[in-house]
């Protein structure tokens, strides 16, 4: 198995509403662990993974039935601040 590129940031995309969704939390704490700069598209405000220390930044979602191409909108505005 390669080894991790840690230059190259981590972003993860959550689309499921529940503030309690432990998968995202696995996903932040093993890629911060890694020593990956995570960042995470989600609306976060009440969940634990927005105080993970392994997690760089939150970002804004789309909004909730968003198209396709208004989910790909977002995710170029993150990448155009990563680079």
């Amino acid at each position: 198995m390669q080894p991790l590129d840690t230059r190259i940031p981590a972003v993860l995309l959550r689309i499921d509403r529940n503030p309690f969704h432990h998968g995202t939390l696995g996903a932040v704490r093993s890629l911060g662990r890694a020593g990956v700069e995570v960042h995470l598209v989600a609306d976060d405000r009440r969940s634990p993974v927005q105080r993970s220390r392994h997690l760089h930044r939150m970002h804004a979602p789309p909004m909730p039935g968003a198209s396709l191409a208004e989910v790909a909108a977002v995710l170029r505005r993150v990448s155009r601040r990563l680079s």
